[in-house]
């Protein structure tokens, strides 16, 4: 029996208690890798925002429960880094990094009336070099109370947001023995632009491989992706994640 950890979905990034940052994943790739998986005799953890669990495809398919699965639910980027650094301490033989982790979050928010009193008055204090207005920028006295919902009545309401670490990056000192599957999303791009920088994305981050894909494939109802390695494009395409299965599953069988 092997072991494989995969995550799924998106991340979930709040703004307050209510309002968050997310995207258009639904973890359906994760889902159906996790089936066949445990279909085949495997033991699986999947990491995913809570939304992935109360899916219809995790009901259809009665992994609720399953033997072999361990489930992992978290919401934010920071839930899932601390969860795979958590996870790290157990031995897998195949890593799929499938979630759709956003690249930015909130780090607070403010009212632009609010900031454009605070420039003036620093201005008028002789506050007027670049260094000095972006320090006010990025870090203003005005910030809104985001720790309880904000007001649904700010015309000029603004976030600032911040970058999300980088999951990927950690994922070979995590898991220095097992084979690492990410992923790579682009839009309208061309192959050989899409297959270049997940080659770079391959070879930066110490993947095993990368699987590539085109959003615009994607809101066509193509699900084509490309397998790449640090050598490059490994002439292997997917069109189901039957397919993205059958070949992650022959790393470990060697």
């Amino acid at each position: 029996m092997k072991k494989i950890l995969i995550t799924a979905g998106p991340t979930n990034e709040y703004i307050d208690e209510v309002m968050k940052i997310t995207n258009m994943s639904t973890g359906r790739l994760g889902i159906e890798l996790t089936r066949n998986f445990l279909e085949s005799g495997e033991q699986v953890t999947l990491i995913g925002t809570r939304s992935v669990f109360r899916s219809g495809l995790f009901e259809k398919y009665h992994l609720a429960g399953h033997k072999n699965l361990r489930s992992i639910p978290i919401e934010t980027t920071q839930d899932m880094y601390l969860a795979l650094e958590q996870e790290s301490k157990n031995e897998y033989d195949l890593v799929i990094h499938s979630s759709a982790v956003g690249d930015y979050k909130p780090e607070f928010s403010f009212r632009m009336e609010d900031l454009a009193k605070e420039l003036v008055e620093a201005i008028a204090s002789g506050q007027t070099t670049e260094e000095e207005i972006l320090s006010i920028l990025t870090n203003p006295s005005c910030k809104v109370d985001d720790d309880t919902k904000i007001s649904s009545y700010e015309p000029h309401l603004t976030v600032k947001l911040t970058l999300t670490p980088k999951l990927i990056s950690n994922l070979r000192n995590w898991y220095p023995n097992a084979t690492l599957v990410g992923f790579k999303l682009l839009e309208n791009v061309t192959k050989e632009h899409l297959l270049e920088v997940a080659r770079k994305l391959c070879d930066k981050n110490n993947m095993d491989y990368i699987i590539a894909n085109d959003l615009a494939d994607l809101r066509q109802g193509q699900h084509l992706s490309f397998l790449v390695n640090k050598d490059g494009y490994q002439n292997t395409e997917f069109h189901s994640p039957e397919d993205i299965y059958q070949k992650t599953k022959s790393f470990i069988q060697k």
